[in-house]
């Protein structure tokens, strides 16, 4: 019967060892799988928070390059504007010459030839003027298109400081509440000693 007995013993003996091996093992899995997690979640918040950065700053880059773009396309558009106005009275001054030519006109092959170089002059001349009025347009219509790319883009940027101001809220939110979890565990566990 004591040969039985050591016998059963040193057959059970590895089973012993192992289930408090595998206890052990179990609770040291169990932990690095919770430093794991905890490495993960904090490498996510970096990463996030490092994007809403990125994003931050991608959306000032384009505001301040729309921004310069408006100034540029302004100076542009005020050159238009005193190129057209200048364009504008040398058509009139044009016109002006052609008229006199025509009212002193006495058949003379001259003042005839006169008002054909004339007539070509104010040609030219409101075809200068149509051109410039062309390109003044189109440089409005820019200004306007960078006007609203620079409002879009603060409204944007707006967007994403609030969602960032939101993410703290919610992270310090979650800081406290593990916070209070921890701190009541440890209140357990001094109720649980005593």
């Amino acid at each position: 019967m004591r040969t039985r007995f050591i016998l059963m013993l040193l057959i059970m003996l590895p089973f012993f060892a192992s289930a408090q091996f595998n206890n052990q093992a179990r609770a040291m899995h169990q932990q690095m799988n919770n430093q794991n997690q905890k490495w993960a979640s904090e490498r996510r918040a970096s990463d996030q928070q490092w994007q809403m950065r990125n994003n931050m700053k991608s959306q000032t880059d384009k505001i301040q390059s729309a921004e310069n773009k408006l100034a540029k396309e302004e100076k542009n558009k005020q050159k238009l504007e005193k190129k057209t106005a200048e364009l504008n009275t040398d058509l009139k001054t044009n016109q002006d010459q052609l008229a006199n030519l025509k009212n002193n006109s006495e058949n003379n092959s001259d003042l005839q030839k006169n008002i054909e170089k004339s007539e070509q002059k104010i040609a030219k001349s409101e075809e200068k003027l149509n051109k410039s009025k062309a390109k003044l347009e189109s440089s409005a219509k820019k200004i306007e298109d960078f006007k609203k790319e620079i409002e879009t883009s603060k409204a944007e940027k707006e967007e994403l400081t609030k969602k960032q101001e939101e993410e703290k809220k919610t992270k310090e939110a979650e800081k406290e509440k593990k916070q209070k979890e921890k701190e009541e565990k440890e209140q357990q566990k001094k109720a649980a000693k005593n």
